[in-house]
């Protein structure tokens, strides 16, 4: 509700379009390529590096982070894209669509149905699911360790803000956002929340 919510906003303001506007003119579209790239390697690089960590060092807890990352990460893909499929929000009109449909204003259009658009970029960005889904997965069954706040935030918000740059709309970043913490969350729910520091349970006294 949150992200429909904010969605709207963004879109009825013109902030959605003035936004995509501003970036097209500035330097850090060049990011777009980048960000895309990160976004699809760098769930798998987590959990492949959870897993070696669990692997070399074994603690109590280390494996529950390694499936909590691989939870997450397809939870917030398979969420994303069934909302994807229902939503038919077009994409921003980028070069790939065409010079025809460049500087077309087309922050509005939903096409609400079954696949009425590619799942390929719409609402929200799958990126910014993902990212944040399992950011918010690891930050919680670590009892908020500080380092995964400090390395993987930043990397989190590379990722999801980086393919606003040109792929997603704002309101598709900050809808991934919300709906991937959301599902981050519930996968730490239901893991219990075991912590990799002290090998306890938070259940435990």
């Amino acid at each position: 509700m949150a992200s429909s919510l904010l969605t709207a906003l963004l879109v009825q303001s013109g902030l959605d379009w003035r936004y995509f506007v501003w970036i097209q003119n500035s330097r850090a579209v060049g990011l777009l390529p980048l960000a895309d790239r990160v976004g699809y390697v760098a769930p798998v690089l987590v959990s492949l590096g959870l897993a070696a960590v669990a692997t070399v060092a074994p603690r109590r807890g280390a494996w529950s982070l390694t499936g909590a990352s691989v939870a997450a990460a397809l939870g917030g893909l398979a969420v994303s894209v069934a909302l994807k499929s229902v939503t038919g929000r077009m994409s921003p009109p980028h070069h790939a669509f065409g010079a025809g449909l460049e500087g077309a204003d087309n922050s509005a259009a939903f096409q609400f149905g079954f696949l009425n658009q590619p799942l390929i970029g719409g609402w929200p960005s799958s990126h910014a699911t993902v990212a944040f889904a399992v950011l918010v997965a690891l930050v919680l069954l670590t009892r908020r360790r500080t380092y995964v706040v400090i390395f993987g935030s930043p990397l989190a918000l590379f990722i999801g803000l980086g393919v606003s740059f040109g792929y997603h709309w704002l309101s598709e970043f900050a809808s991934g956002i919300l709906i991937g913490s959301a599902v981050g969350y519930a996968v730490a729910q239901s893991l219990g929340g075991p912590d990799f520091r002290t090998g306890e349970s938070p259940n435990e006294t």
